[in-house]
């Protein structure tokens, strides 16, 4: 499959995010090469075959196998959540659920077919993680040349799907993972439809529409992303065209407004309006204080004007970046003394602003994505009202903005979410590097030549950073997480600073309990209620502040107290992202006090020879108590 010619219109415009100010003439008055002659020149350099993508993933796969987990927190809901489901408990009713249904039910269903064992779902994150290379390979090559492709899929996979802070084979929801697989695919289709004519479009905005469908009743952002990305395409592409944007906007309205309809209508009247849009905030009403603290300081939304000074300076590196990139491809380096002063001062606002932002930003240019997307945005639409037809980027670039509101002025550049929201961005960059700054390198210069040599040297230091990144994580993977665990229900490598405190209590766990017994894990951690064979009782599995209301406090209490719970597991699982740090002190009081007077001490793991740590220490324990 060759690099369709409709992309080339593209070069010139965005060539102009990186070209100085100066006339596009040449001194005797002969206009530059056109941008497409430029771009055929350098597709033909560098070829590499396609299998590279699965030799990259099955590398990542054999260097962190069954290193993926990071057990407590949110691991105890995806292991034990859907196994709880096969045991007739009702999401939302019996068991607390802050996400839509699509994703339980699917790993319940693994449960039933492959029995309870962790390796279920971390197979369908194997499986995931392979749909979204294949996704963003065909994705790229809407942009890219194929060897090109395979190297933004690759970096997605190295990047994205097996980053140890955040990898997408044991993600911290299924749900997000879910919900990614099937808005990229509906970015897909859209980028498809905006290629065809006729029923060919009709059939890829119906599929498209299925699937955002699927992923509102999966994970509402990514549905909210393709959805506007849908609409976004469909507006720019039916510019003045009203009848035929209506036409397309209800052929992916309708199927997408059908699903969502059906579930929530069927699941609002089983389980009533109240449990699922006042106690599990399934809508986003009603948020406790907690969650809207967590969501403004990843949004960074809670020190707006320092988020915008981290942006300023991602973008100053961006622009060092390209800047070097351009001088060291000239002939006559040393003659660019303006080029060299723009490059120092880039990089002094670079320094000044990670200084002043401290732990907050790690120096990663992707922190001024918004920015760079809302550029693109805006001289692909300015290029749409000239007359121009390249509805790829624009789409491809919409999408990623879309996508980034969830972490709209603090993207991360890993962590847990950062996987999640990054692909689309990394093939738009790579695309920037790799032809639009080459383009505008050659058009500067005058230079062919220079354009080549801008573009080889943008391909080196993509493959530096992939090649070293990889090697780095891999590193990462068999250093820190080296403590094995075995279980009838998995077998797993955790962290050396918490794996020796699990493993003692699942131990106590197969010695002083019976399997199926009930015991409660608090405040997080139903994970070892999962892989010890025994039953998390209460309602709420992860017991963030805020979460739980006064009556289901007492509830709680209630719940321990008729079951005759023998054992409590108290874990050190500080909550300060979310407002408050110890459970029983800073949050849930009333369930805490109960504990500690209707309950005694009997084992300490983790912190042997201290008595009662206090959560928020530097090491991992866990107590046990055991009923007075």
């Amino acid at each position: 499959m060759r690099c369709r010619n409709r992309i080339k219109i593209n070069h010139t415009a965005l060539a102009r995010m990186f070209k100085p100010r100066r006339n596009e003439e040449h001194e005797g008055g002969a206009k530059l090469a056109p941008a497409s002659r430029v771009f055929s020149a350098l597709r033909g350099i560098g070829r590499a075959p396609q299998w590279g993508i699965a030799l990259v993933f099955l590398a990542m796969l054999t260097v962190s196998w069954r290193r993926w987990t990071s057990p407590i927190s949110d691991t105890g809901r995806e292991m034990d959540l859907p196994w709880r489901l096969l045991n007739g408990e009702w999401l939302y009713r019996d068991v607390h659920y802050i996400y839509p249904p699509l994703s339980p039910w699917l790993n319940a269903g693994l449960y039933r077919v492959f029995g309870a064992h962790w390796d279920a779902l971390l197979g369908s994150g194997v499986v995931g993680g392979t749909l979204i290379a294949a996704l963003c390979y065909r994705i790229a090559r809407r942009l890219l040349s194929p060897a090109e492709s395979s190297l933004a899929a690759a970096g997605v996979i190295v990047w994205c799907v097996f980053k140890p802070a955040g990898n997408l084979i044991s993600p911290y929801s299924f749900a997000a993972l879910h919900g990614m697989i099937l808005g990229l695919g509906a970015m897909l289709l859209t980028l498809r439809y905006a290629e065809s004519a006729g029923r060919s479009a009709a059939g890829n905005l119906l599929g498209a529409g299925v699937l955002l469908g699927l992923a509102a009743i999966t994970k509402q952002e990514f549905a909210l992303a393709g959805a506007a990305t849908v609409a976004a395409g469909v507006f720019y592409l039916r510019r003045g065209q009203r009848r035929e944007a209506c036409r397309d906007l209800a052929l992916a309205g309708i199927p997408a407004a059908l699903i969502t309809s059906i579930v929530y209508g069927g699941m609002l009247r089983a389980i009533g309006a109240r449990t699922l849009i006042e106690d599990c905030h399934l809508f986003y009403t009603h948020l406790p204080a907690s969650l809207v603290y967590y969501n403004a300081h990843r949004t960074g939304f809670d020190r707006p004007l320092f988020s915008l000074l981290q942006i300023l300076g991602a973008a100053a590196l961006m622009v060092a970046v390209a800047r070097t990139i351009a001088i060291l491809a000239q002939e006559e380096r040393r003659r660019q003394p303006r080029a060299w002063l723009l490059t120092a001062v880039c990089l002094a606002v670079v320094l000044g602003v990670r200084l002043l932002s401290g732990s907050q930003w790690d120096g990663s240019p992707l922190r001024a994505l918004p920015l760079l997307l809302l550029l693109i945005l805006f001289l692909e639409w300015r290029r749409r009202v000239n007359g121009a037809f390249s509805p790829q980027l624009f789409i491809l670039a919409f999408y990623s903005l879309a996508v980034l509101a969830r972490v709209a002025l603090r993207v991360p550049s890993g962590g847990a979410f950062g996987g999640f929201f990054l692909p689309t961005s990394l093939i738009v960059l790579l695309y920037l590097l790799l032809h639009s700054l080459p383009v505008g390198v050659a058009g500067f210069s005058r230079n062919p030549d220079a354009g080549r040599r801008a573009y080889r040297i943008g391909l080196a230091l993509f493959l530096t950073m992939l090649c070293a990144t990889a090697i780095v994580f891999g590193v990462r993977y068999r250093k820190n997480f080296s403590f094995e665990i075995a279980t009838p229900r998995a077998r797993l490598f955790l962290p050396k600073s918490s794996g020796p405190a699990i493993a003692q209590a699942l131990q106590f766990l197969e010695a002083e309990t019976r399997p199926g017994e009930s015991i409660a894990v608090l405040p997080e951690g139903s994970d070892l209620a999962f892989l010890a064979g025994r039953r998390m009782p209460l309602r709420h599995q992860i017991l963030i502040p805020g979460l739980m209301l006064p009556e289901d406090e007492q509830a709680a209490i209630a719940r321990l107290r008729d079951e005759r719970v023998r054992y409590i597991l108290i874990l050190n699982r500080p909550m300060r992202e979310f407002g408050a740090e110890r459970f029983g002190r800073d949050f849930y009081p009333d369930l805490g006090r109960w504990v500690e007077q209707n309950y005694r001490q009997v084992r300490l793991f983790g912190m042997e020879g201290e008595a009662a740590p206090e959560i928020g220490h530097p090491k991992f324990f866990i107590r046990v108590l055991a009923a007075r």
